[in-house]
């Protein structure tokens, strides 16, 4: 290992052995920028894999994909940690019947996979192997596959930097503290602490991100609000430490901070830590004010963005925020500070408007909220909607209008779980587009 700079690092195998989370594991836990799968990017954007092209067409394909491989490496030349490795290319042309037509290919990757300070080759068939669409239909496939890579990766690479996980080593911590050993990095040792901002989404767990639930199993610390729903929580993995950190009601202001003093703490101390937010982080979220903080402490962080909590529940109550008939353009709100001097909404604007309005957090002072968009032009009969629990099982949606919509959450006694507002003509089509209660009432559930 160079210790003056960043390491180079590939992480490979076939298909289905767990690449691409450890790839963000390990690359989260040494402070690595990613350099991610060429070929599954390709399957997702154009919907076909290598096998079902025609064969010039895959090694059309490859050499494409080559190229971008070679660019990003070169970008990142300081240091990265990559989902496979030049000899996967290599290896698609030989398994793919198109070597002959990429010749250059061949030579080029044996070159280029020299470059590497370390190569981790995930064991075959250790995992379940798992078809998703992206990879291959034969499993046997896969495992021939795997000895043309692990064949090529012998002859390439230096024996002290090509290391074999072994095959007992299936979780996920185990395989990140192997690889730490073998790079050099004590079991306890980290390159510093790191932080992601993660957005949870409305609440369906279903709605996470792919790399929201993966960073969700493999963080130390997940530091949750208290409006996380406990499925969401339930995708925490076993050996990471939990933190409540949010506060129902009451902003990171009012407690006195803009990002938890535990997780500071946790990053400082050189752990990963997972702040989840409810819907998107950067959507009245204080995400920006989280991020401006780790910024001035020195720690780095990402962001996942999250299904915003607005898109979500509009979505799940048959509510379409924009629609060629009602309307095109869609505002964002907080009614949390509407009686407050320091709003930056202006109210005027809104209430001239003819577009859909979601009004965040703003069922504590819904009334108010509902009167000032009257008071400020917007018609007494404007539809609205009052969306609580919103994509869980317990979702409730009550309608009306600005003049009646108050009154009636009152009726329900509706008042008390997160709910969100949506104001304008969209409403009215929920009548026809509430899919998510017919298919409850469908499922029995």
């Amino acid at each position: 290992m160079h210790a003056d700079r960043p390491p180079r690092i590939a992480i490979t195998g076939s298909a289905g052995v767990g690449k691409t989370t450890l790839v963000h594991a390990l690359g989260s836990r040494l402070g690595l920028p990613l350099v991610p799968e060429e070929t599954r990017e390709h399957v997702m954007r154009t919907g076909k894999r290598l096998e079902q092209l025609p064969i010039p067409e895959r090694a059309k394909a490859l050499r494409e994909l080559w190229a971008v491989r070679r660019l990003r490496e070169e970008e990142r030349r300081e240091g990265f940690i990559a989902d496979n490795c030049a000899s996967d290319f290599a290896a698609y042309a030989l398994q793919h019947r198109c070597a002959e037509l990429v010749p250059e290919l061949l030579e080029d990757s044996a070159a280029a996979v020299r470059n590497y300070d370390a190569v981790f080759v995930l064991p075959w068939g250790v995992l379940p192997y798992e078809r998703d669409g992206v990879r291959g239909d034969s499993a046997v496939d896969e495992l021939r596959y795997q000895l043309v890579l692990e064949s090529l990766l012998r002859r390439s690479v230096p024996a002290e930097r090509l290391h074999f996980v072994p095959d007992a080593l299936t979780t996920l911590e185990d395989r990140v503290r192997f690889c730490q050993e073998r790079l050099g990095y004590p079991k306890d040792e980290r390159r510093g602490g790191f932080v992601s901002l993660v957005g949870a989404g409305p609440g369906d767990p279903g709605l996470l991100t792919v790399r929201a639930k993966a960073l969700l199993q493999e963080a130390e610390v997940v530091a949750y609000d208290a409006l996380i729903p406990p499925a969401v929580l339930a995708e925490i993995g076993p050996r990471a430490e939990r933190i409540l950190v949010g506060h129902r009601n009451q902003g990171a202001t009012q407690a006195g901070y803009r990002l938890h003093p535990a997780v500071l703490e946790r990053a400082r101390a050189g752990r990963h830590v997972v702040r989840l937010k409810q819907g998107d982080p950067f959507i009245f979220g204080r995400g920006g004010e989280e991020a401006e903080e780790l910024l001035e402490a020195g720690i780095p962080y990402e962001v996942v963005p999250g299904v915003s909590a607005a898109l979500g529940a509009a979505a799940y109550a048959g509510i379409p925020l924009t629609h060629r008939e009602h309307a095109s353009d869609v505002s964002f709100v907080t009614g949390h500070d509407i009686e407050g001097p320091r709003s930056h909404t202006c109210w005027e604007k809104l209430g001239a408007a003819g577009g859909t309005l979601v009004l965040f957090m703003a069922t504590r002072k819904l009334e108010a909220n509902l009167a000032r968009l009257v008071e400020c032009g917007r018609a007494p009969q404007t539809p609205a909607a009052y969306i609580a629990s919103a994509t869980t099982p317990e979702q409730l949606v009550v309608v009306g209008t600005l003049e009646t919509l108050a009154a009636q959450v009152r009726e329900r006694n509706a008042l008390g779980p997160p709910a969100l507002v949506v104001v304008g003509e969209v409403v009215r089509l929920r009548e026809r587009l509430a899919w998510f209660e017919r298919h409850a009432r469908g499922s029995g559930t």
